[in-house]
């Protein structure tokens, strides 16, 4: 009896731990569940604005892709170095944070490290079967890409980022609306919002191309507007110096033609003068005569 005791409560307490591990599972996977559920809302809403925006909100992706990968070089530097106890975070800190500063502050670095990872997010989100294949593509067209957006930095972010953005809001999308998830439902989706989204960033940046052409041709006009005022006003400056000139020239001539006449009416008084010296010299020689 002693035995059959202890065994029977063995089996009921084998049975209640079970139920309890039972109800944690339970729990545990209502929790993930609803997690999966908000990664799935957030990937959703911003891979559309990623997919709408991402050439407007380059430095902030390019710090967001810094932030990842000094993070990763830290770790690489944790596990080099073999560093222990506070510097491991440290070390990871610094890294993330320093990366993150030069790729949102040197534009073309922070291009290169978004079409690098968003490419390869694209590579890999086509789940190709063989590994090694896969690693292969991915490599080749993330490099080739971030080279190619060095050259045309503008259309090469315009297309990644709406293609990557796309492709994260529709497979979230497909997977929210339907249990398990359609891939070719979501590649479907993704296609689609690729081509609006990118559409849209081209069109935005055009229009932002035709402000800046609008504002470059309106300080050319007042720069040609203001070069006429200063040749306009110069003209003037020459036409009223040469109707100064012209007016002290007649000045001076009208002034000589005085001068003439003064001096010819002094040689005519003169030579009257002398005229009637001789004709008072002729009276007195007939008076002496007489």
């Amino acid at each position: 009896m002693w035995i059959g005791d202890n065994l029977l409560e063995m089996t009921n307490g084998q049975i209640d731990s079970l139920l309890s591990m039972n109800g944690q599972l339970e729990t545990f996977l209502a929790w993930t569940s609803q997690m999966v559920f908000i990664v799935r809302i957030a990937a959703v809403v911003i891979g559309l604005i990623v997919c709408f925006l991402g050439l407007k909100l380059i430095r902030v992706l390019s710090a967001i892709v810094g932030l990842a990968v000094g993070a990763g070089i830290g770790t690489a530097v944790v596990f080099g170095f073999q560093f222990s106890g506070t510097m491991i975070p440290v070390t990871i800190l610094v890294c993330a944070v320093m990366v993150a500063v030069f790729a949102a502050a040197v534009r073309k670095l922070g291009v290169f490290l978004v079409v690098f990872l968003y490419t390869a997010g694209i590579v890999m989100s086509l789940r190709i079967p063989q590994i090694i294949i896969l690693l292969a593509v991915c490599g080749g067209a993330a490099l080739l890409m971030s080279v190619l957006s060095l050259i045309w930095t503008d259309p090469i972010v315009v297309i990644i980022t709406g293609i990557s953005g796309a492709l994260s809001a529709g497979i979230s999308a497909a997977a929210l609306l339907f249990a398990g998830g359609n891939i070719w439902l979501g590649y479907g989706v993704g296609a689609v919002l690729a081509l609006i989204g990118i559409w849209t960033q081209f069109m935005v940046q055009s229009r932002k191309i035709g402000k800046k052409e609008k504002v470059y041709a309106r300080q050319m006009r007042d720069q040609v507007s203001r070069e006429s005022e200063v040749e306009k006003a110069r003209r003037i400056l020459e036409e009223e110096e040469d109707d100064d000139e012209s007016g002290s020239r007649k000045i001076r001539g009208v002034k000589k033609s005085k001068k003439s006449k003064t001096t010819q009416k002094t040689s005519a008084r003169d030579t009257g003068s002398d005229d009637m010296e001789e004709d008072d010299d002729d009276i007195t020689i007939i008076n002496e005569e007489l």
